[in-house]
């Protein structure tokens, strides 16, 4: 009888302690997004670590994936959309407007990453 009562309280134990190491368990990366809805974009910049960053209406940023090198800080993206949307694949221009609309050439989008922030507010792949 009482090795009955000492495997019922193995077995509650376990069971008690699998959800809290299920919680422990680290969440895998989300999927980058295809495209984000211009519409959506309430603030967007270049950061020193040549990616484009979006903040939405709704306070999220994005960064996009794509490989820019003449993407630099006060540079801007012209991006022109049929369907109103930033999405990978996209041909981009980035241009300086500061040294009178000077063009460094275009990039193709990547797909879209939510973080933080750009580098410097913290940015971390969530």
């Amino acid at each position: 009888m009482v090795r009955e009562i000492l495997l019922v309280a193995a077995l509650c134990a376990t069971a008690l302690a699998a959800p809290a190491l299920a919680q422990d368990a680290p969440k895998p990366p989300a999927k980058p997004l295809e495209c984000l809805q211009t519409r959506s974009i309430s603030q967007a910049e270049a950061a020193k670590d040549q990616h484009w960053y979006a903040r939405t209406r709704d306070g999220k940023w994005y960064r996009n994936n794509m490989e820019c090198p003449g993407l630099a800080p006060g540079r801007a993206l012209v991006h022109v959309s049929p369907i109103g949307s930033q999405c990978r694949g996209d041909i981009v221009q980035v241009v300086d407007f500061m040294l009178g609309g000077i063009s460094f050439g275009g990039c193709g989008m990547g797909g879209w990453e939510q973080v933080d922030g750009p580098p410097g507010k913290t940015a971390k792949v969530k």
